[in-house]
């Protein structure tokens, strides 16, 4: 594990500059008396850069190679942060979290295919346990700095110093990339063919995350709970993801993911059902820990079962287009949490999310087609060199 530290390093430095603009958005917008839906269209932005990331970045990479992309990726977004200075009107909110959406994507694709590249699949879990660990201490770190500094400059400030910082341990530390592949992509059908499962998993883990994270701030300040409680409800639901992805990481090398992941969304019904009837900051705030304990290990879960049923020279096709597939659940996530809050009030959210778990759960109770290697019968492939 110690060869990826500064891919760790990397996501790490990226996802405070993340975890702390994600909530600091609505934020700044209710400040400037943006109405709740025109919030949810600017949430969306980000996620829809983050689509249109997922198609473009793969071909940037396969041009450039991964640091030089890394570099882009980085400064582009603190330039776009910069710009966020005083702004208050929704269209230019719009086109800047549109850029830093499709930025966030490349750095992710850049640190995930080094990973599926050069990880061999007997540790696959492990590694991208650390990678999940590390993104979500960004998040953690980043989603508590609101509580730290008051002021909105500092806050600005901070993540652009986190994502410039971001490009430091790769481009130092790291001469040169791995090899890349002939192909950059693989079509839908291709990566639905290699598992559904896992597609499913990784759509799931970006609707949730885009209709979580994007709105439960503004759940918790509709229901009287001060910024700095929601600081600590986020971050409490944060570091209950950071702290499940190494174990589960170290039990998905050992056990089928797609129990497991079996296993996470039932838990994740459960908790959205607990945040549905929850008022007072605890109970927000203690069901929230279980969610991110849940649904934050989705995505690596995903991953993972996608990755193992591919071909080496697939992989780089595999990163971006389970990116792809959690982008378009993401971008759609706040859209639709937003159009719930409308009619069915702040709680509206949550009950949007026990509909999806419970969807993807029906879908992944399915036995899954096989592919080169297949979790349901445990047959296993040559470990790339």
């Amino acid at each position: 594990m110690i060869k990826y530290a500064p891919l760790y390093a990397t996501v790490l430095f990226a996802q405070i500059a993340l975890g702390l603009l994600t909530p600091l958005t609505p934020i700044l917008l209710l400040s400037h008396g943006i109405a709740t839906f025109a919030i949810g269209i600017v949430a969306s932005a980000y996620y829809g850069g983050t689509l249109v990331g997922s198609l473009v970045v793969p071909w940037v990479l396969m041009r450039i190679g991964h640091i030089r992309a890394l570099v882009i990726f980085c400064v582009v977004a603190a330039d776009a942060t910069l710009l966020t200075r005083g702004v208050g009107a929704v269209v230019p909110w719009i086109g800047i979290r549109f850029v830093v959406g499709m930025c966030s994507i490349g750095v992710f694709t850049v640190v995930e295919s080094w990973l599926n590249a050069t990880a061999r699949r007997g540790v696959r879990g492990r590694v991208f346990g650390f990678y999940m660990f590390a993104s979500w201490t960004g998040s953690v770190v980043g989603a508590s700095s609101l509580s730290l500094f008051k002021s909105a400059g500092s806050l600005l400030s901070l993540g652009v110093a986190a994502f410039l910082t971001a490009l430091l341990p790769t481009t130092i530390l790291t001469r040169v990339g791995p090899a890349l592949p002939a192909r950059a992509r693989l079509s839908l059908r291709d990566l639905w063919a290699l598992s559904p499962a896992g597609v499913v998993t990784c759509f799931t883990a970006g609707m949730s995350s885009g209709m979580f994270f994007s709105m439960f701030p503004v759940v918790m300040e509709r229901a009287g709970i001060r910024q700095d409680g929601v600081s600590v409800a986020v971050s409490l639901s944060l570091l209950a993801g950071m702290a499940m992805q190494f174990p589960v990481g170290m039990l998905a090398d050992r056990v089928r993911r797609v129990v497991i992941v079996r296993l996470v969304l039932a838990v994740a019904v459960a908790a959205c059902a607990g945040l549905f009837v929850s008022h007072g900051l605890v109970w927000f705030a203690a069901f929230g820990a279980v969610y991110g304990a849940t649904a934050g290990v989705l995505y690596g879960l995903g991953v993972g079962l996608t990755a193992d049923r591919a071909a080496h020279e697939q992989l780089l096709g595999v990163s971006s287009g389970v990116l792809f597939a959690w982008a378009s659940g993401a971008c759609t996530g706040p859209l639709i949490a937003a159009a719930a809050m409308a009619r069915l009030g702040y709680s509206g959210v949550f009950a949007m999310l026990v509909t999806l778990f419970v969807i993807a759960l029906v879908v992944v109770m399915r036995r899954q087609p096989a592919g080169r290697m297949d979790d349901e019968v445990g047959t296993t492939l040559p470990e790339p060199t």
